[in-house]
Order: structure tokens, then sequence, then C-alpha cells
């Protein structure tokens, strides 16, 4: 089992919305399978982790999820002739959002994040990361 971090986009997509329910669904940009474990890292304004989600599903096409996803669209993406696959996740916990929080983007860089959060990471490659997640989740 992989641990992910996965950004979310807040000025487009309405994250908390969609994970106002049990399951959500979410492009899968990495070599996740069934049975990871996601974090999902809200952005601004948020900028920390606000989901722990395991993955129940993978390789789910774009075609069988767009009815569960497109009602948090703030802003229509833009087609692109590139099927996309998605991942169904479970949310595990939510993370209370507060400026203080320990997984907030300030935290996780003193513990060893670097660079802007633009795409998902595998967490297993920064155990200082992990470890400090682990600790805190």
């Amino acid at each position: 089992m992989a641990h992910w971090l996965y950004p979310a986009n807040t000025k487009y997509y309405d994250v908390l919305g969609a994970f106002s329910k049990k399951s959500a669904y979410w492009p899968i940009k990495s070599n996740v399978v069934t049975g990871d474990s996601v974090l999902i890292y809200l952005a601004a304004p948020y900028k920390q982790i606000g989901y722990i989600c395991k993955v129940t599903e993978v390789d789910l096409d774009e075609s069988t999820v767009l009815k569960y996803v497109s009602p948090f669209f703030k802003q229509i993406p833009e087609k692109n002739s590139n099927l996309r696959y998605f991942m169904k996740l479970n949310s595990i916990k939510r993370i209370p959002l507060d400026e203080a929080s320990p997984l907030s983007l300030k935290q996780l860089k003193l513990v060893g994040l670097k660079g802007m959060l633009m795409g998902p990471r595998k967490l297993d490659n920064t155990p200082s990361i992990l470890d400090y997640l682990k600790g805190h989740i």
C-alpha cells in the first residue's frame, strides 16, 4: 500500500462539496492502486491537508463518473481529446480547517516538502514527511 498526497484546486472545484459524501471521484495522475491511501491537500485559501482517503476503485473512465463530478465544477474544464481516468476514494477522515493545523503547507515544508504542490506526490519517497503525517493523522 502506497501513500499519496494529491493537490486540490479549490478555485475550480468544490472539493468540500465533493467530499461531503462518503465517496468521491478523483482524476488519476499517478500509479495509484486499490488500497492505497490518498491525502487531499486543499489549495488556497486553506493550504492544508483536508481529507484522508482510501482508494476503492481505479481506472474508471470519465464517462462513468461525469454525473458524479460535474456538479462540483466551479468552472467547466476545457475538453481535451484524451480520455481521463478516475479513482473512487472513500473518505476515512476529514481534517478540521485551521490556520495552525499541523497539516498545513507551512508545516509540511518544515518536514521536507519541496517546491509547490502542483501534482501528486508519492509520500513513500519522502520518509520524513510520511513519518510526520503518520504522527498527526
